[in-house]
């Protein structure tokens, strides 16, 4: 489908160098994953000056290949075209004559560019471009030429201007999304770890067949009770295969539209984040273990922080703090207190002395405009911390 008259020669310029080995080592990648990367975000640099011939906006900022830390666990190298979608880009070798792109890639993407990097990284040549990926890799022979992503463009301009109501949750979900996973960058170089959403067993544990999927969703569908079908979600993002991702997204995604239970909602948001990262309507969870800070010697708690976007271009927050231990409580007199950046009073909640048995969680929700910031402050006696979150 494809040949050299198609196929434009990009310079990669010495700033186009340095960008990629500044991420590159920002990253902490190594090995492999090093030598994957390189090209791929030299490929991101070439198609950017293609577009730039065109005069086809695009996006540093809310592309995910300008975020170093995710290089480490995903293999992402798009560029976001405003209000389109995102542009995902690989750089192969001359030598190499097919192309693979990882699970995590598969959705959420207008389409897929191919662009052969030079041996001297001087030169990105674009081969070509398709709309769909999945596991089975692409040979340069199956490529649409490049200009193939105008009709992509055009398609995803006609959609947009006839579901303008869509179109606006959409971009208000993707805004708030972005303001997370920046977020979500900064506060895991600052001690905060990936934390689940389950506290729930899976429903059960089936032999994988060809149907396994389906049938948990249909009882999903018939789930007599709000636990059952929390149950089900767990089981869903445990047993899914690289092939079952768009129809457990699909479905995961309709229950956070449609289910009036906060919990499930939640629940269902946490699962897309394992199976999908990068959706927009993925929440994600970060904790910090403390209680040395606090001088408590015998009791570890950790505090945790939920966020979720939503179609307003808010983000729905749950703040949290726990005993890292469930069989101990909390120690009385324990406060849980939300302020503002300038440690004005926003909300408060502690555990006082006459509840038996002990609690062991604390819980605050939250609706948080993207760019506020607030202050969290735990306090047990006289001893208390706060910790800055800004977004």
């Amino acid at each position: 489908m494809n040949n050299l008259v198609q196929s434009p020669s990009i310079p990669l310029t010495l700033q186009d160098r340095q960008w990629v080995q500044r991420l590159a080592v920002q990253s902490g990648c190594q090995g492999e994953k090093l030598r994957r990367l390189i090209p791929n975000l030299l490929a991101v640099r070439a198609v950017s000056h293609w577009l730039d011939i065109y005069d086809i906006a695009y996006d540093w900022s809310s592309s995910y290949s300008t975020q170093p830390l995710l290089h480490l666990g995903e293999e992402v190298a798009d560029l976001s075209l405003s209000g389109l979608g995102r542009l995902e880009c690989r750089g192969i070798s001359p030598q190499q004559q097919t192309v693979q792109f990882s699970p995590e890639s598969w959705s959420d993407r207008l389409g897929y560019m191919v662009v052969e990097i030079n041996p001297d990284l001087t030169a990105g040549r674009l081969l070509g471009c398709v709309e769909q990926v999945s596991a089975a890799p692409l040979t340069k022979e199956i490529l649409h030429p490049p200009d193939f992503l105008f009709s992509l463009i055009a398609q995803a301009e006609l959609q947009r201007a006839q579901s303008p109501v869509a179109n606006t949750i959409e971009n208000g979900l993707r805004s708030a999304a972005s303001v997370i996973h920046q977020w979500l960058t900064t506060a895991q170089e600052q001690a905060w770890q990936m934390a689940e959403f389950y506290l729930l067993e899976p429903s059960f544990s089936p032999v994988r067949s060809a149907n396994t999927i389906e049938r948990i969703i249909d009882k999903l569908h018939s789930a007599g009770s709000e636990a059952a079908r929390q149950r089900l979600i767990i089981t869903l993002g445990e047993v899914v295969k690289p092939e079952d991702t768009a129809s457990v997204v699909r479905e995961l995604t309709q229950i956070i539209d449609q289910t009036g239970d906060e919990d499930t909602r939640w629940l269902a948001a946490g699962t897309l984040a394992r199976i999908e990262p990068r959706h927009p309507q993925a929440a994600h969870r970060l904790q910090k273990t403390i209680g040395a800070e606090l001088n408590l010697a015998d009791t570890a708690l950790n505090l945790v922080v939920a966020l979720m976007p939503a179609p307003d271009q808010t983000i729905n927050g749950s703040i949290e703090l726990k005993t890292a231990n469930q069989q101990q409580s909390l120690p009385p007199g324990t406060r849980l207190t939300l302020l503002s950046a300038e440690n004005e009073f926003v909300d408060e909640i502690a555990v006082t002395g006459d509840q038996t048995p002990g609690k062991n969680l604390l819980k605050i929700g939250l609706t948080i405009d993207p760019g506020t910031n607030f202050r969290i402050r735990v306090t047990v006696g006289e001893e208390s911390i706060t910790e800055d979150i800004q977004l």
